[in-house]
């Protein structure tokens, strides 16, 4: 915290009272500029992994599903039923 404090005063003393309000503006509106980018940049990246994901997927359940129809269920991948009581 005194970091950030001597850091606004250095400010104040370098820009003056009637730039640093200009300043901070301007600053305020890179970071938000720059936050826009970054949350564009992570839903394009994921979207793309989600893509990848999908294609990739069907083929193994193909497989999946030709192997399963060739071997005999037994008993611990039958699904369970509730036990009456």
């Amino acid at each position: 915290m005194p970091d950030i404090l001597f850091i606004l005063l250095l400010a104040l003393v370098i820009f003056g009272p009637k730039k640093l309000p200009e300043i901070a503006r301007q600053i305020a509106k890179y970071m938000t500029q720059f936050q826009r980018m970054s949350n564009d940049f992570k839903r394009q990246l994921e979207s793309e992994m989600l893509k990848i994901e999908l294609e990739e997927k069907p083929a193994p359940a193909k497989s999946y599903q030709l192997a399963a129809t060739n071997q005999p269920l037994n008993a611990e991948s039958q699904p369970q039923t509730p036990a009456s009581s």
